[in-house]
């Protein structure tokens, strides 16, 4: 522990940064990829992820040499209270189609995974354009849009409201690494949001609700 809070540190041995990179490693779409190799939003995710918690980072990084992150937590008061276990969970599932539009290749192939394992039919896309023209495809046949809000070319909110004027009435969950708080000035339905990162409980809770709403 340092002071009040925990501190988690992971060094590698890789490139490093420079100075510039530095400065703008956890700004959105921010990326030093070959343009289609990154979409700029996974430094920025955990940034947002560790101030949710009330945390913070530290970073050490040379070029050439490798980088250090240093990640404080708030160190819990009180002793450890030992949580009785938790009635089994009935995981619900359905037959319904989703278009599922998500950049995050690791994430959107393990929602697309357990929505299917469960009965659902979900047309994947790693960008808002595919999503779209999948949704031209397929049309009245997607019964819910679940979408990340913040991706590279179009907000899912600006996905969703392109993609209601073809087809009104179309229910959508959001998901996302930020706290809702940090989503309210897009005018997303606290109801209709699911934060990053979730149980597969939880990720077939929401669709459910969501389909029956």
């Amino acid at each position: 522990t340092v002071g009040d809070f925990v501190m988690l540190s992971v060094k590698d041995t890789g490139s490093g940064m420079s100075p510039e990179t530095r400065e703008r490693m956890f700004e959105p779409f921010f990326t030093t990829k070959p343009e289609g190799q990154g979409s700029g939003l996974g430094l920025s995710t955990v940034y947002g992820l560790v101030r949710q918690n009330r945390g913070f980072i530290e970073v050490e990084s040379e070029p050439g040499v490798g980088s250090t992150f240093k990640v404080y937590f708030p160190r819990a008061a009180g002793s450890v209270v030992e949580k009785p276990s938790d009635a089994p969970v009935t995981l619900s599932g359905g037959t319904e189609t989703i278009l599922l539009a998500e950049d995050a290749d690791m994430v959107r192939t393990l929602t697309k995974r357990i929505l299917e394992k469960q009965g659902y039919r979900v047309i994947d896309a790693n960008t808002p354009l595919a999503a779209c023209r999948l949704a031209d495809e397929h049309g009245s046949e997607i019964n819910l849009l679940l979408t990340d809000v913040v991706m590279p070319g179009m907000s899912g909110r600006e996905l969703c409201t392109h993609l209601q004027q073809r087809r009104p009435g179309l229910k959508v969950l959001y998901m996302s690494g930020y706290a809702y708080t940090e989503m309210a000035q897009d005018e997303i339905d606290e109801a209709a949001f699911l934060s990053k990162p979730f149980t597969v409980a939880e990720l077939l809770s929401k669709v459910r609700e969501t389909l029956a709403g």
